[in-house]
Protein backbone atom coordinates (compact mmCIF):
# COMPACT_ATOMS: atom_id res chain seq x y z
CA UNK A 1 0.00 0.00 0.00
CA UNK A 2 1.45 3.35 -0.98
CA UNK A 3 1.73 6.20 1.49
CA UNK A 4 -0.83 8.87 0.70
CA UNK A 5 0.00 12.38 1.90
CA UNK A 6 -2.72 14.91 1.23
CA UNK A 7 -2.98 18.33 2.83
CA UNK A 8 -6.67 18.53 3.55
CA UNK A 9 -8.42 21.71 4.50
CA UNK A 10 -12.07 21.95 5.36
CA UNK A 11 -14.31 24.56 6.92
CA UNK A 12 -13.31 23.52 10.42
CA UNK A 13 -9.57 23.78 9.66
CA UNK A 14 -6.74 21.33 9.01
CA UNK A 15 -6.80 17.61 9.72
CA UNK A 16 -5.90 16.93 13.36
CA UNK A 17 -3.81 14.19 14.97
CA UNK A 18 -7.00 12.43 16.06
CA UNK A 19 -7.92 12.00 12.39
CA UNK A 20 -4.56 10.42 11.51
CA UNK A 21 -4.86 6.62 11.37
CA UNK A 22 -2.04 4.09 11.51
CA UNK A 23 -2.49 0.88 9.49
CA UNK A 24 -2.54 -2.23 11.67
CA UNK A 25 -0.98 -5.43 10.36
CA UNK A 26 -3.11 -8.58 10.29
CA UNK A 27 -2.20 -11.17 12.88
CA UNK A 28 0.80 -13.28 11.82
CA UNK A 29 1.88 -10.95 9.02
CA UNK A 30 4.51 -8.27 8.67
CA UNK A 31 3.30 -4.85 9.85
CA UNK A 32 2.17 -2.63 7.02
CA UNK A 33 3.78 0.76 6.79
CA UNK A 34 2.30 4.07 5.83
CA UNK A 35 -0.15 6.67 7.01
CA UNK A 36 -3.50 7.71 5.65
CA UNK A 37 -5.12 11.08 6.19
CA UNK A 38 -8.87 10.56 5.70
CA UNK A 39 -10.61 12.91 3.28
CA UNK A 40 -13.81 14.36 4.73
CA UNK A 41 -16.80 14.32 2.40
CA UNK A 42 -16.86 17.25 0.04
CA UNK A 43 -13.20 18.25 0.47
CA UNK A 44 -10.29 18.08 -1.95
CA UNK A 45 -6.53 18.08 -1.47
CA UNK A 46 -4.91 21.50 -1.26
CA UNK A 47 -3.00 22.28 -4.48
CA UNK A 48 0.79 22.09 -4.33
CA UNK A 49 0.96 20.06 -1.12
CA UNK A 50 4.29 18.25 -1.06
CA UNK A 51 6.53 16.52 1.45
CA UNK A 52 9.65 16.86 -0.68
CA UNK A 53 10.70 20.11 0.99
CA UNK A 54 11.38 18.21 4.22
CA UNK A 55 15.02 17.13 4.42
CA UNK A 56 15.06 13.76 6.23
CA UNK A 57 13.43 10.66 4.75
CA UNK A 58 12.05 7.35 6.03
CA UNK A 59 12.13 4.10 4.06
CA UNK A 60 9.45 1.50 4.83
CA UNK A 61 9.15 -2.25 4.44
CA UNK A 62 6.88 -1.88 1.43
CA UNK A 63 9.50 0.37 -0.28
CA UNK A 64 7.55 3.58 0.32
CA UNK A 65 9.51 6.73 1.18
CA UNK A 66 8.28 9.58 3.36
CA UNK A 67 10.07 12.93 3.66
CA UNK A 68 9.96 15.01 6.79
CA UNK A 69 11.98 15.85 9.89
CA UNK A 70 13.24 13.42 12.54
CA UNK A 71 12.20 14.37 16.06
CA UNK A 72 13.62 11.30 17.78
CA UNK A 73 13.51 7.56 18.42
CA UNK A 74 12.44 6.21 21.81
CA UNK A 75 11.06 2.94 23.16
CA UNK A 76 7.63 3.92 21.85
CA UNK A 77 8.78 4.36 18.25
CA UNK A 78 10.05 6.97 15.80
CA UNK A 79 8.70 10.51 16.19
CA UNK A 80 8.36 12.40 12.92
CA UNK A 81 7.25 15.81 11.77
CA UNK A 82 5.83 16.48 8.35
CA UNK A 83 5.19 19.99 7.06
CA UNK A 84 1.71 19.04 5.85
CA UNK A 85 0.59 17.46 9.13
CA UNK A 86 -0.17 19.61 12.16
CA UNK A 87 1.01 17.30 14.93
CA UNK A 88 3.99 14.90 15.16
CA UNK A 89 3.50 11.39 13.79
CA UNK A 90 4.57 8.29 15.75
CA UNK A 91 5.75 5.29 13.69
CA UNK A 92 6.33 1.77 14.95
CA UNK A 93 9.96 0.88 14.26
CA UNK A 94 8.82 -2.52 12.95
CA UNK A 95 7.66 -0.70 9.83
CA UNK A 96 10.91 1.18 9.11
CA UNK A 97 14.01 -0.13 7.36
CA UNK A 98 16.13 3.00 7.02
CA UNK A 99 16.41 6.66 7.97
CA UNK A 100 18.26 9.08 5.68
CA UNK A 101 19.42 12.27 7.37
CA UNK A 102 19.72 15.69 5.82
CA UNK A 103 22.97 17.58 6.60
CA UNK A 104 22.87 19.07 10.07
CA UNK A 105 24.76 22.00 11.57
CA UNK A 106 27.79 20.72 13.49
CA UNK A 107 27.16 20.40 17.23
CA UNK A 108 30.91 20.58 17.87
CA UNK A 109 34.08 21.38 15.94
CA UNK A 110 34.82 18.74 13.31
CA UNK A 111 38.40 17.51 13.44
CA UNK A 112 40.28 15.97 10.52
CA UNK A 113 41.22 12.58 11.95
CA UNK A 114 44.33 10.70 10.83
CA UNK A 115 43.42 7.11 11.71
CA UNK A 116 40.76 4.67 10.47
CA UNK A 117 40.08 1.71 12.77
CA UNK A 118 38.46 -1.35 11.19
CA UNK A 119 36.71 -3.74 13.58
CA UNK A 120 36.05 -7.46 13.26
CA UNK A 121 32.30 -6.86 12.77
CA UNK A 122 32.92 -4.67 9.71
CA UNK A 123 32.64 -1.30 11.46
CA UNK A 124 35.09 1.46 10.60
CA UNK A 125 35.74 4.40 12.93
CA UNK A 126 37.80 7.54 12.37
CA UNK A 127 39.81 9.10 15.17
CA UNK A 128 43.22 9.84 16.63
CA UNK A 129 45.10 7.34 18.78
CA UNK A 130 45.63 8.34 22.39
CA UNK A 131 47.11 5.01 23.49
CA UNK A 132 47.00 1.25 22.93
CA UNK A 133 47.87 -1.60 25.28
CA UNK A 134 47.12 -5.31 25.43
CA UNK A 135 43.46 -4.68 26.30
CA UNK A 136 42.24 -1.35 24.92
CA UNK A 137 42.70 1.16 22.13
CA UNK A 138 41.84 4.67 23.32
CA UNK A 139 40.60 6.71 20.37
CA UNK A 140 39.83 10.43 20.45
CA UNK A 141 36.96 11.44 18.14
CA UNK A 142 35.11 14.67 17.46
CA UNK A 143 31.76 12.90 17.13
CA UNK A 144 31.72 10.65 20.25
CA UNK A 145 34.44 11.93 22.54
CA UNK A 146 36.92 9.32 23.75
CA UNK A 147 36.16 5.73 22.72
CA UNK A 148 37.63 2.73 24.55
CA UNK A 149 37.79 -0.06 21.95
CA UNK A 150 38.55 -3.61 23.03
CA UNK A 151 41.75 -4.75 21.35
CA UNK A 152 40.39 -8.21 20.33
CA UNK A 153 37.72 -6.36 18.31
CA UNK A 154 40.29 -4.49 16.20
CA UNK A 155 41.19 -5.93 12.81
CA UNK A 156 43.22 -3.14 11.21
CA UNK A 157 44.44 0.40 11.82
CA UNK A 158 45.13 2.59 8.79
CA UNK A 159 47.02 5.87 9.01
CA UNK A 160 45.72 8.27 6.39
CA UNK A 161 46.45 11.80 5.26
CA UNK A 162 42.86 12.79 6.07
CA UNK A 163 39.43 11.15 6.22
CA UNK A 164 37.21 13.14 3.89
CA UNK A 165 33.45 13.30 3.55
CA UNK A 166 32.00 10.98 0.95
CA UNK A 167 30.96 12.39 -2.42
CA UNK A 168 28.01 9.97 -2.49
CA UNK A 169 26.47 7.40 -0.13
CA UNK A 170 23.43 5.32 -1.02
CA UNK A 171 21.28 4.18 -2.59
CA UNK A 172 18.24 5.73 -0.95
CA UNK A 173 15.81 5.28 -3.82
CA UNK A 174 15.43 5.04 -7.59
CA UNK A 175 14.00 8.53 -8.22
CA UNK A 176 17.41 10.23 -8.04
CA UNK A 177 18.89 7.92 -10.71
CA UNK A 178 18.52 8.68 -14.41
CA UNK A 179 17.28 5.83 -16.56
CA UNK A 180 19.35 5.25 -19.68
CA UNK A 181 18.93 3.26 -22.86
CA UNK A 182 17.15 -0.10 -22.89
CA UNK A 183 14.29 -1.27 -20.69
CA UNK A 184 13.33 1.71 -18.56
CA UNK A 185 11.80 -0.63 -15.99
CA UNK A 186 14.89 -2.82 -15.72
CA UNK A 187 15.89 -1.31 -12.35
CA UNK A 188 13.90 -0.97 -9.14
CA UNK A 189 14.65 -0.13 -5.53
CA UNK A 190 13.94 -2.57 -2.70
CA UNK A 191 15.04 -2.63 0.93
CA UNK A 192 17.98 -0.31 0.44
CA UNK A 193 19.10 -2.10 -2.74
CA UNK A 194 19.03 -1.31 -6.46
CA UNK A 195 17.71 -4.39 -8.26
CA UNK A 196 18.37 -4.98 -11.96
CA UNK A 197 16.16 -7.57 -13.63
CA UNK A 198 16.15 -6.56 -17.28
CA UNK A 199 18.35 -5.10 -19.99
CA UNK A 200 18.80 -1.48 -18.99
CA UNK A 201 21.00 1.17 -17.42
CA UNK A 202 20.71 3.76 -14.66
CA UNK A 203 23.18 6.42 -13.59
CA UNK A 204 23.68 9.54 -11.52
CA UNK A 205 26.24 12.28 -11.01
CA UNK A 206 28.30 11.30 -7.95
CA UNK A 207 30.75 14.24 -8.19
CA UNK A 208 33.58 11.80 -8.79
CA UNK A 209 36.88 13.06 -7.32
CA UNK A 210 40.09 12.81 -9.35
CA UNK A 211 41.34 10.34 -6.73
CA UNK A 212 38.33 8.20 -5.88
CA UNK A 213 37.30 4.94 -4.27
CA UNK A 214 34.01 3.55 -5.63
CA UNK A 215 32.71 0.74 -3.42
CA UNK A 216 29.52 -1.33 -3.37
CA UNK A 217 28.13 -4.76 -2.54
CA UNK A 218 27.16 -6.77 -5.62
CA UNK A 219 24.86 -9.78 -5.53
CA UNK A 220 23.42 -11.85 -8.36
CA UNK A 221 21.10 -14.72 -9.19
CA UNK A 222 22.09 -17.15 -11.92
CA UNK A 223 25.09 -16.31 -14.08
CA UNK A 224 26.68 -12.91 -13.53
CA UNK A 225 26.21 -10.35 -16.32
CA UNK A 226 26.65 -6.82 -14.99
CA UNK A 227 28.50 -3.62 -15.88
CA UNK A 228 29.54 -0.60 -13.81
CA UNK A 229 30.97 2.53 -15.38
CA UNK A 230 32.35 5.84 -14.17
CA UNK A 231 33.48 9.19 -15.55
CA UNK A 232 30.61 9.63 -18.02
CA UNK A 233 28.78 12.91 -18.49
CA UNK A 234 25.44 11.21 -19.21
CA UNK A 235 23.85 7.76 -19.19
CA UNK A 236 21.73 8.04 -22.32
CA UNK A 237 23.48 7.28 -25.62
CA UNK A 238 26.52 6.09 -23.75
CA UNK A 239 28.48 5.54 -26.96
CA UNK A 240 28.47 9.31 -27.40
CA UNK A 241 30.02 9.86 -23.97
CA UNK A 242 33.51 9.24 -22.58
CA UNK A 243 34.33 7.07 -19.60
CA UNK A 244 35.35 3.61 -18.39
CA UNK A 245 33.17 0.54 -17.88
CA UNK A 246 33.89 -2.69 -16.02
CA UNK A 247 32.09 -5.71 -17.47
CA UNK A 248 31.53 -8.69 -15.17
CA UNK A 249 30.70 -11.80 -17.23
CA UNK A 250 30.19 -15.24 -15.72
CA UNK A 251 33.84 -16.01 -14.85
CA UNK A 252 35.84 -12.96 -15.93
CA UNK A 253 36.04 -9.19 -15.85
CA UNK A 254 37.30 -6.68 -18.40
CA UNK A 255 37.68 -2.91 -18.52
CA UNK A 256 36.36 -1.01 -21.52
CA UNK A 257 37.26 2.50 -22.64
CA UNK A 258 34.52 4.72 -24.12
CA UNK A 259 35.40 7.78 -26.17
CA UNK A 260 32.86 10.33 -27.35
CA UNK A 261 31.75 9.44 -30.87
CA UNK A 262 34.26 6.56 -31.17
CA UNK A 263 32.50 3.72 -29.36
CA UNK A 264 34.32 1.43 -26.95
CA UNK A 265 37.26 -0.94 -26.85
CA UNK A 266 38.93 -3.13 -24.24
CA UNK A 267 41.70 -1.66 -22.11
CA UNK A 268 43.83 -4.81 -21.90
CA UNK A 269 42.87 -8.48 -21.78
CA UNK A 270 40.14 -10.13 -19.73
CA UNK A 271 40.95 -11.24 -16.17
CA UNK A 272 39.60 -14.64 -15.14
CA UNK A 273 37.66 -14.67 -11.83
CA UNK A 274 36.81 -18.34 -11.13
CA UNK A 275 35.16 -17.40 -7.84
CA UNK A 276 32.27 -15.81 -9.76
CA UNK A 277 31.06 -19.37 -10.48
CA UNK A 278 31.24 -20.40 -6.83
CA UNK A 279 29.47 -17.54 -5.11
CA UNK A 280 26.60 -15.11 -5.61
CA UNK A 281 28.02 -11.98 -3.99
CA UNK A 282 31.16 -9.84 -3.89
CA UNK A 283 32.32 -6.55 -2.42
CA UNK A 284 33.62 -4.38 -5.27
CA UNK A 285 36.13 -1.57 -4.89
CA UNK A 286 37.28 0.51 -7.85
CA UNK A 287 40.20 2.89 -7.21
CA UNK A 288 40.47 5.72 -9.72
CA UNK A 289 43.66 7.76 -9.99
CA UNK A 290 43.14 10.35 -12.73
CA UNK A 291 46.52 12.14 -12.27
CA UNK A 292 48.42 8.86 -12.77
CA UNK A 293 45.81 7.50 -15.22
CA UNK A 294 45.38 4.20 -13.34
CA UNK A 295 42.25 2.20 -12.52
CA UNK A 296 42.46 -0.57 -9.92
CA UNK A 297 39.92 -3.28 -9.13
CA UNK A 298 39.64 -5.10 -5.80
CA UNK A 299 37.12 -7.87 -5.11
CA UNK A 300 36.42 -8.79 -1.49
CA UNK A 301 39.50 -6.78 -0.52
CA UNK A 302 41.85 -8.66 -2.81
CA UNK A 303 43.74 -6.91 -5.60
CA UNK A 304 42.57 -8.17 -9.02
CA UNK A 305 44.48 -5.90 -11.38
CA UNK A 306 45.60 -2.36 -12.02
CA UNK A 307 45.05 -0.92 -15.51
CA UNK A 308 47.02 2.04 -16.87
CA UNK A 309 45.62 4.34 -19.53
CA UNK A 310 48.41 4.86 -22.07
CA UNK A 311 46.39 7.33 -24.11
CA UNK A 312 44.45 10.46 -23.17
CA UNK A 313 42.20 10.03 -20.11
CA UNK A 314 38.77 9.21 -21.53
CA UNK A 315 36.56 10.18 -18.58
CA UNK A 316 35.26 13.74 -18.96
CA UNK A 317 32.32 13.60 -16.53
CA UNK A 318 31.51 12.41 -13.03
CA UNK A 319 28.56 10.03 -13.55
CA UNK A 320 28.35 6.52 -12.12
CA UNK A 321 26.46 4.07 -14.35
CA UNK A 322 25.00 0.62 -13.55
CA UNK A 323 24.02 -1.69 -16.40
CA UNK A 324 21.96 -4.85 -15.99
CA UNK A 325 22.33 -7.01 -19.09
CA UNK A 326 19.11 -8.93 -18.55
CA UNK A 327 20.68 -12.40 -18.23
CA UNK A 328 19.70 -12.69 -14.56
CA UNK A 329 19.07 -10.59 -11.49
CA UNK A 330 21.71 -8.34 -9.93
CA UNK A 331 21.62 -6.31 -6.73
CA UNK A 332 23.73 -3.28 -5.86
CA UNK A 333 23.78 -1.92 -2.31
CA UNK A 334 25.95 0.03 0.15
CA UNK A 335 27.39 2.32 -2.52
CA UNK A 336 29.98 4.85 -1.43
CA UNK A 337 32.10 7.20 -3.52
CA UNK A 338 34.87 8.71 -1.41
CA UNK A 339 38.11 10.63 -1.94
CA UNK A 340 41.12 8.32 -1.91
CA UNK A 341 44.70 8.97 -0.82
CA UNK A 342 46.14 7.06 -3.78
CA UNK A 343 47.96 4.46 -1.69
CA UNK A 344 47.62 0.87 -2.79
CA UNK A 345 49.63 -2.35 -2.67
CA UNK A 346 49.04 -6.08 -2.59
CA UNK A 347 48.27 -5.87 1.13
CA UNK A 348 45.25 -3.66 0.53
CA UNK A 349 43.00 -5.93 2.59
CA UNK A 350 43.34 -7.34 6.09
CA UNK A 351 44.80 -10.83 6.23
CA UNK A 352 42.86 -14.07 6.07
CA UNK A 353 43.24 -14.78 9.78
CA UNK A 354 46.11 -17.23 9.51
CA UNK A 355 48.82 -14.80 10.70
CA UNK A 356 49.97 -15.57 14.23
CA UNK A 357 51.51 -12.14 14.80
CA UNK A 358 50.60 -8.52 14.25
CA UNK A 359 51.82 -7.11 10.93
CA UNK A 360 53.05 -3.52 10.51
CA UNK A 361 53.48 -2.00 7.04
CA UNK A 362 55.53 1.17 6.72
CA UNK A 363 55.07 4.05 4.30
CA UNK A 364 57.91 2.73 2.13
CA UNK A 365 56.10 -0.66 1.91
CA UNK A 366 58.54 -2.46 4.22
CA UNK A 367 56.78 -4.92 6.52
CA UNK A 368 57.60 -6.49 9.86
CA UNK A 369 55.62 -8.83 12.11
CA UNK A 370 55.66 -9.27 15.86
CA UNK A 371 53.72 -8.41 19.01
CA UNK A 372 52.43 -4.84 19.03
CA UNK A 373 53.18 -4.12 22.66
CA UNK A 374 51.88 -0.57 22.97
CA UNK A 375 51.26 2.82 21.41
CA UNK A 376 51.96 5.83 23.60
CA UNK A 377 52.05 9.38 22.38
CA UNK A 378 53.39 9.36 18.81
CA UNK A 379 55.34 6.10 19.10
CA UNK A 380 54.67 2.39 18.61
CA UNK A 381 56.55 -0.37 20.45
CA UNK A 382 56.73 -3.64 18.48
CA UNK A 383 58.42 -6.72 19.93
CA UNK A 384 59.80 -8.95 17.18
CA UNK A 385 61.78 -12.20 17.25
CA UNK A 386 64.99 -10.25 16.70
CA UNK A 387 64.53 -6.93 18.51
CA UNK A 388 62.25 -4.47 20.25
CA UNK A 389 61.38 -1.70 17.80
CA UNK A 390 60.20 1.79 18.66
CA UNK A 391 58.73 3.45 15.58
CA UNK A 392 57.18 6.93 15.14
CA UNK A 393 53.55 6.67 14.07
CA UNK A 394 54.19 9.03 11.16
CA UNK A 395 56.22 6.27 9.47
CA UNK A 396 53.42 3.67 9.64
CA UNK A 397 50.85 2.99 6.89
CA UNK A 398 48.83 0.10 8.38
CA UNK A 399 48.73 -2.29 11.31
CA UNK A 400 46.98 -5.66 10.86
CA UNK A 401 46.17 -7.41 14.13
CA UNK A 402 46.52 -11.16 14.43
CA UNK A 403 43.24 -13.05 14.18
CA UNK A 404 44.46 -15.58 16.75
CA UNK A 405 43.13 -13.34 19.53
CA UNK A 406 40.28 -11.74 17.60
CA UNK A 407 36.70 -11.58 18.88
CA UNK A 408 33.55 -10.37 17.15
CA UNK A 409 30.86 -8.47 19.04
CA UNK A 410 27.70 -10.47 19.57
CA UNK A 411 24.58 -9.30 17.82
CA UNK A 412 21.93 -7.51 19.85
CA UNK A 413 18.24 -7.39 19.04
CA UNK A 414 18.07 -3.61 18.75
CA UNK A 415 21.29 -3.12 16.77
CA UNK A 416 21.25 -0.37 14.14
CA UNK A 417 23.91 0.43 11.56
CA UNK A 418 24.77 4.12 11.30
CA UNK A 419 26.76 5.30 8.26
CA UNK A 420 29.20 8.18 8.67
CA UNK A 421 29.61 11.01 6.17
CA UNK A 422 32.69 9.26 4.73
CA UNK A 423 30.75 6.03 4.10
CA UNK A 424 32.17 4.03 7.03
CA UNK A 425 29.82 2.61 9.65
CA UNK A 426 29.13 2.08 13.36
CA UNK A 427 26.94 -0.72 14.76
CA UNK A 428 25.22 -0.03 18.09
CA UNK A 429 22.31 -1.36 20.12
CA UNK A 430 20.09 1.71 19.98
CA UNK A 431 19.05 3.26 23.28
CA UNK A 432 17.87 6.65 22.07
CA UNK A 433 18.08 8.97 19.10
CA UNK A 434 17.01 12.62 19.06
CA UNK A 435 17.60 15.65 16.87
CA UNK A 436 21.28 15.89 17.84
CA UNK A 437 22.57 12.66 19.45
CA UNK A 438 22.53 8.90 18.83
CA UNK A 439 23.03 6.85 22.02
CA UNK A 440 23.70 3.12 22.09
CA UNK A 441 26.08 0.39 23.17
CA UNK A 442 28.31 -2.33 21.77
CA UNK A 443 30.56 -5.04 23.16
CA UNK A 444 33.30 -3.35 21.15
CA UNK A 445 33.27 -0.09 23.10
CA UNK A 446 30.54 -0.03 25.76
CA UNK A 447 28.01 2.81 25.88
CA UNK A 448 28.41 5.63 23.35
CA UNK A 449 26.74 8.96 22.64
CA UNK A 450 27.57 10.24 19.17
CA UNK A 451 26.70 13.50 17.45
CA UNK A 452 23.95 12.88 14.90
CA UNK A 453 25.52 15.30 12.41
CA UNK A 454 28.33 12.75 11.95
CA UNK A 455 25.94 10.37 10.18
CA UNK A 456 24.06 10.27 6.90
CA UNK A 457 22.03 7.06 7.18
CA UNK A 458 20.71 4.76 9.92
CA UNK A 459 19.57 1.22 9.05
CA UNK A 460 17.16 -0.75 11.25
CA UNK A 461 16.56 -4.54 11.46
CA UNK A 462 20.04 -5.08 10.04
CA UNK A 463 20.14 -8.85 10.62
CA UNK A 464 16.79 -9.65 9.03
CA UNK A 465 16.77 -11.80 5.92
CA UNK A 466 15.05 -10.05 3.01
CA UNK A 467 11.45 -11.05 2.40
CA UNK A 468 10.59 -11.01 -1.30
CA UNK A 469 7.14 -10.25 -2.58
CA UNK A 470 6.89 -11.52 -6.14
CA UNK A 471 9.85 -13.83 -6.77
CA UNK A 472 10.54 -12.28 -10.17
CA UNK A 473 12.91 -9.41 -9.66
CA UNK A 474 15.02 -10.29 -6.66
CA UNK A 475 17.54 -12.69 -5.23
CA UNK A 476 16.77 -15.73 -3.09
CA UNK A 477 15.94 -14.58 0.44
CA UNK A 478 18.32 -16.81 2.39
CA UNK A 479 21.20 -14.32 2.36
CA UNK A 480 21.48 -10.56 2.01
CA UNK A 481 24.50 -9.01 0.27
CA UNK A 482 25.89 -7.48 3.47
CA UNK A 483 25.03 -10.26 5.94
CA UNK A 484 27.78 -11.94 7.89
CA UNK A 485 28.17 -15.34 9.41
CA UNK A 486 27.57 -14.94 13.11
Amino acid sequence: MKIVLLLLWCVAGPVTWAELEMNEAPTGSKPKSGIVIPTPTGTTPAPGASAMKDGDSLHFRNNDTLHGTLLGVTTTGLHWRHSDVKDPVLFNLDNITELTLAPRPPQSARVVHRVAVELTNGDRLAGDIVSLDDKLLTLATWYAGTLKLRRPAIQRITFVAAIAEAAYIGPTGIADWTRGDGNRNAWSFRKGTLVGAGNGMIGRDVKLPDLANIEFDLGWQGQLYFQVGFGFDQVRQLYQSGGYMFQFNYSNVNLQRYRAGQGNNNLGANVEIPNFQRTTKSHVSIRVNKPKKTITLLLDGQLVRQWTETDEWAAKGSFLALYSQGQGVCRVSNISVTPWDGRLDSDAAPGDGSAKEDLVRFNNNDKVSGDLHAITGEQMTLITSFAEMKVPLERIATIDFTAQKAEKARRQANDVRAFFLDGSRFTLALDKLDETVLTGSSENCGKVSSALDAFRRVQFHIYEQPVETDGKNDLPSDRSPDSDDN
